[in-house]
């Protein structure tokens, strides 16, 4: 069996479907898809493809470090505390554990990423 697990964006599993809860929406309504491709036998590790539709919640990493490569799309991250940043299409970011902030897609942004809990 390989140990490479290539991600091909034109063959993805079935997503999972998802929202922000309630209380961490902030504008709109955002909508998720996230594609597993990969993780540890343990589970600690996981990557994957995540697409978010316009709209903006809160985002709470908790002790979550995540790799993320923008795949397309337009969002804002808003580090609490922090001056927004644009990201796009190319733009590559670590978010800590105990990141928290607001995420606004100003439009439907696709990403690479890998996480470990």
């Amino acid at each position: 069996m390989s140990k490479l697990t290539f991600i091909d964006q034109n063959v993805l599993p079935r997503p999972r479907e998802g929202q922000p809860l309630p209380d961490r929406l902030v504008e709109g309504d955002p909508r998720f898809l996230s594609w597993d491709i990969a993780q540890t036998a343990d589970g600690a590790v996981k990557a994957g493809v995540w697409e978010v539709t316009p709209g903006a919640y809160r985002s709470i990493k908790g002790e979550t470090f995540e790799f993320c490569y923008i795949l397309s799309g337009v969002s804002e991250l808003i580090e609490d505390g922090c001056e927004p940043r644009r990201i796009a299409a190319g733009d590559a970011f670590v978010m800590h554990p105990g990141f928290t902030g607001v995420w606004r897609a100003i439009e439907t942004t696709r990403k690479l990423w890998v996480s470990r809990d």
